[in-house]
């Protein structure tokens, strides 16, 4: 049996009942649609690249579940520090990126999700964090190649990214030898997220 989203669903026959399994989710597809309405709300020049978003949301399955075709949303955080650099990990020699990923059934939200991502990659924990706002900075869509060996199809994340600023003082040196982090300027960090990072970083200092 196929989903709206054409994703095989899961599915038994019990005492001449079908029941169709879908996963539980704590993140709604409702909480993702509000959430997309209202960063449209602020980025209105945006709003086409959200269209296919929230019909997915209306019509599919949990769009936050990482097994859900054709898309689904992905989470990070961009934090920024008192003098104007943005975190960056890399894990296993992989190459620099913002912490994040897929969203965990157990999370309680998106922002929960990043949080959840940048404590396991970068040992940095919420307290003396400060988040600019609970809804992202930015959403994006990122194709994403497919991978035969897990019988993963092409697909596309819908990546929210939170910004956050760290309060002077907040942030250890990581204990473990596998967290790898660096701080990047504010100025090298390139694209639509790059200029709302410097938009931000400029009204913070007004």
């Amino acid at each position: 049996m196929d989903g709206p989203a054409g994703k095989p669903r899961r599915c038994a026959v019990i005492r001449g009942v079908l029941w169709l399994y879908v996963p539980f989710v704590t993140v709604t597809n409702n909480a993702v649609i509000g959430m997309a309405l209202k960063y449209i709300e602020a980025n209105p020049q945006e709003r086409d690249l959200l269209r296919s978003l929230i019909v997915l949301a209306l019509h599919g399955p949990p769009i936050v579940t990482p097994t859900t075709t054709p898309a689904h949303v992905t989470c990070r955080v961009a934090l920024v520090s008192v003098d104007g650099r943005v975190l960056h990990t890399r894990a296993g020699g992989r190459s620099w990126k913002l912490p994040g990923g897929h969203v965990d059934g157990a999370d309680q939200s998106l922002l929960g999700a990043a949080l959840r991502h940048l404590a396991a990659q970068a040992e940095v924990e919420a307290n003396g964090l400060i988040p600019a706002s609970v809804l992202p900075v930015d959403v994006t869509p990122h194709p994403v190649d497919a991978v035969p060996t897990r019988d993963e199809p092409e697909h596309v994340h819908y990546e929210a990214t939170f910004l956050l600023r760290a309060a002077d003082g907040a942030l250890e040196q990581p204990t473990s030898r596998q967290s790898s982090r660096r701080w990047v300027s504010i100025a090298d960090v390139r694209g639509k997220l790059g200029d709302k990072l410097r938009s931000e970083a400029a009204r913070s200092r007004v």
